[in-house]
């Protein structure tokens, strides 16, 4: 849901977020709503001056049960560095109001009687929370960008939404283990709900992203100049599907075609392998694309 524009922003309200300002509302701890938005505010703050610094364009900003999604103009997850800044400034931001809230009291630029439990908890929830190398998660893209670097962005993308589901599943399991023991806390089921349904739509983007990624390449290397490059050895039988998902961000990749014996039978690069799953789709041997150049 739409609630505004700033600063040419678009600002978005998940419906999980609402849900879940409801069941504060509901069980009557709505003092903590002043605080979760200040906090939030300066999170989300954060990601969008991380992201303006590396020059790329916000667009749009969705509030969420754990923080904030941006949306911005170029596909970021491209560049594993810029994926990494964008996503660890958020929860440093939390840190960061955790030290100068501590130093404030200790130096006494904050009275000594201010000290403000939920203020400190909601913190260190935020940006412990937010940590767990889990999609959608600052930390789920944080590990998704180290792994991307050698694994390519699809499979990286996978085994991070997989953790992603896994948290689903034990806040799901807490959940009903509170209620059990009659302690609801129905924050626990929103929150489940929430990142298995983002890890599910991370993982049906992945190969929209790997592809895009191709493009991407393309046009660094045509602005830059130049790119380092990156040999794979594949067997003539492999299919062309199963070369592409091992391309890794900002490397131009040359596939050594290899027989049975190991013996050298052709080089392709990431172009040519590109265009034959253009041209005959990415079922075909990379053996027979050479014999089709």
């Amino acid at each position: 849901m739409r609630i505004g524009r700033i600063l040419d922003i678009d600002i978005h309200i998940s419906k999980y977020f609402l849900l879940l300002i409801a069941v504060i509302l509901v069980t009557g701890r709505s003092g903590n709503l002043t605080a979760i938005f200040f906090i939030l505010l300066i999170h989300e703050s954060a990601h969008i001056i991380a992201a303006r610094m590396l020059k790329l364009k916000v667009y749009e900003i969705e509030l969420l049960p754990f923080g904030g999604a941006l949306k911005i103009q170029s596909l970021f997850e491209l560049n594993p560095v810029h994926e990494i800044i964008v996503a660890a400034a958020g929860p440093l931001s939390n840190i960061f109001l955790l030290l100068f809230y501590f130093g404030g009291i200790q130096t006494g630029w904050l009275p000594d009687s201010m000290p403000d439990p939920d203020f400190v908890n909601i913190n260190l929830l935020l940006a412990g929370f937010n940590l767990l190398p889990a999609l959608p998660l600052d930390g789920g893209r944080i590990l998704r960008a180290v792994l991307a670097r050698q694994m390519g962005i699809k499979r990286a993308t996978q085994i991070a939404s997989g953790v992603g589901f896994l948290l689903a599943l034990v806040l799901a399991t807490a959940g009903l283990y509170g209620l059990y023991y009659r302690v609801f806390n129905y924050s626990l089921f929103i929150l489940s709900g929430f990142i298995a349904y983002s890890a599910a739509k991370e993982r049906r983007n992945a190969t929209y992203v790997m592809l895009k990624d191709i493009t991407y390449k393309k046009e660094c290397l045509l602005k830059e100049g130049s790119m380092p490059i990156r040999n794979i050895a594949v067997l003539s039988g492999v299919p062309l599907r199963d070369v592409v998902k091992k391309f890794v961000p900002q490397r131009y990749h040359y596939i050594q075609v290899l027989d049975e014996q190991l013996k050298e039978k052709g080089c392709l690069n990431e172009s040519q392998v590109v265009s034959g799953i253009l041209d005959y789709g990415a079922h075909v041997q990379v053996g027979r694309l050479l014999s089709k150049r």
